[in-house]
């Protein structure tokens, strides 16, 4: 009789409880449930709450738990503004994994880093199934600190660390999720010896900080999506004395002491930082421990974990930023502005910039001038930025570097605005790796032309078998070439599929700026780039 019940809802379309996925791990048995082909665990603690005397404080492993947890709901996202479901609590992983999956099957295992500039974002934003499913890997998102739960490098928290640091938790936090992960994954069918990390923007720069990291621990590929934006990190001392006094007086700590922000509610810490006018408030630090070089530098050396690296931007990645700015309020620019800010910055090259980045390029096109604007700040912060360092990997490792390069691409993070167009801006390229992936501008997921959706399936491709293989595979598209030399050959993506191409490099105009970006990466002018 029970196995007719079973059958009878199974036809129906239901999944009793007693059909639900359940998976060991050393905490106790997760309880997780299926969705289509694929089984879903969320809300799996990979750490101790890191509350009371554990904040500011590497994270601690999580205590067990009696009988099963489910595993059917997302664990709040850690403090942040714009998001009502937070908690200080909020040291979780949500795992995606073919319903085939054994524990001797040993999928790849592809962790996902979220972005948001250090100060928002939550690992539920991604719904890993599409992917897992697409590959036959385990996907996994992970939450960590953020803002300055997650990086307040200051004085008083660095007396009381026995290490003598602070800052970084964020990052500790990452390290801890991949240390699970390797401890629990086989249990879920994943290898853990086959584990690849990902993420974008701010998730992007935490792939860089992992590579260089001493803690990271083993790898087997690291994919960076615009996050080869931070050439060089402040060092902890530096941030004690600027960054981090300044954020104890406006959290409301103007004595500096420990105590006092120890006694600061979660909530009004996570609510300081603005995400649309407060990026690049808070970073990783250079302390000796975690991190003990600036990113550039380190892999100028060679001193990162030489594992294989997809690196890559999107066309049009400032864009996102401008639509921000004039979706809220913000004045578009003037021919008149983008030719000053030129002129001003950028001394006796100015001529040179001004002819490169005119808003005559762009004729007829009421945001002409910001078009050109951000074609600029693309250039210099994120396309030549991520040439730069795939170009100083290269010689230690397999690179390969793309762009994203699809006019028409969905942008989910950014309101419409009439006339407007975002081109292929930042974090545009997570639509076609997450499918579901959704913001409160654009509610529900991102519609695709039939040509998107085949590049959809070459991405998923590309980036499922790079995590199995070491290298970027996808049928019916272009073969990837790895970045050999300076200036050589990135793989576009633009719809239908993909194809290699020689223009990246003078399309961004990255000779223009290179003499730029090395100071700012505090290279010589002998580096590779």
């Amino acid at each position: 009789m029970r196995t007719a019940i079973a059958a009878a809802l199974l036809l129906a379309g239901a999944v009793p409880a007693a059909l639900a996925q359940t998976r060991p791990t050393e905490s106790g048995p997760v309880q997780g449930f299926t969705a289509g082909t694929i089984a879903q665990f969320r809300g799996i603690p990979y750490a101790a709450p890191p509350i009371g005397a554990l904040r500011w404080r590497p994270p601690a492993l999580p205590a067990a738990w009696t009988g099963t947890r489910s595993a059917a709901n997302y664990g709040p996202a850690c403090p942040q503004l714009f998001n009502a479901n937070t908690s200080e609590d909020c040291l979780s992983l949500n795992i995606s994994v073919p319903l085939n999956a054994t524990s001797t099957s040993k999928l790849p295992v592809m962790v996902w880093i979220h972005g948001g500039g250090f100060i928002s974002g939550t690992g539920s934003d991604f719904d890993g199934a599409a992917l897992a499913n697409a590959g036959h890997v385990v996907v996994v998102t992970i939450n960590y600190r953020l803002g300055y739960l997650g990086f307040l490098a200051h004085a008083a928290l660095t007396a009381a660390d026995s290490n003598h640091v602070s800052g970084n938790y964020g990052l500790l936090d990452q390290q801890a999720a991949l240390a699970w992960v390797r401890r629990n994954i086989a249990g879920f069918g994943g290898n853990p010896g086959r584990l690849t990390i990902f993420g974008e923007s701010a998730g992007g720069q935490s792939v860089v900080d992992q590579l260089i990291s001493p803690g990271a621990g083993k790898l087997a590929g690291a994919i960076i999506q615009s996050g080869a934006y931070a050439l060089t990190l402040p060092t902890l001392s530096a941030a004690e004395t600027t960054t981090g006094a300044a954020a104890a007086t406006k959290l409301g700590c103007p004595d500096q002491s420990a105590a006092c922000l120890y006694a600061l509610d979660a909530t009004k810490i996570g609510a300081a930082l603005n995400p649309l006018s407060d990026l690049g408030a808070v970073s990783a630090v250079v302390d000796g421990r975690t991190l003990l070089e600036t990113p550039a530098v380190a892999l100028n050396a060679g001193h990162f974990q030489r594992v294989p690296v997809i690196n890559g931007s999107n066309h049009d990645e400032m864009r996102l930023f401008t639509g921000l700015t004039i979706g809220f309020g913000g004045a578009a620019k003037t021919a008149d502005q983008v030719a000053a800010f030129i002129t001003s910055g950028f001394g006796s090259d100015a001529p040179a910039f001004l002819a490169a980045y005119t808003p005559n390029a762009y004729p007829g096109q009421t945001y002409a001038p910001d078009y050109a604007y951000s074609a600029l700040l693309t250039d210099q912060v994120f396309a030549c930025s991520a040439h730069l360092f795939s170009a100083l990997m290269a010689p230690y490792t397999p690179v390969y570097q793309y762009e994203l390069n699809d006019p028409n691409a969905p942008t989910q993070s950014g309101p419409d605005i009439a006339g407007f167009s975002y081109g292929n801006a930042h974090s545009s390229d997570l639509s076609y790796l997450f499918l579901n992936y959704n913001v409160a501008f654009h509610p529900g997921p991102a519609v695709f032309s039939p040509s998107q959706k085949r590049l959809v399936s070459a991405m998923q491709g590309y980036w499922t078998s790079f995590a199995r293989y070491g290298r970027p595979l996808a049928s019916q598209s272009g073969a990837w070439p790895k970045l050999v030399q300076p200036g050589s050959a990135v793989l576009e993506l633009r719809p239908p599929s993909a194809a290699a191409s020689a223009g990246f490099f003078n399309d961004h105009h990255c000779d223009l700026l290179k003499s730029r970006i090395l100071t700012g990466a505090a290279l010589p002018d002998t580096a590779p780039y």
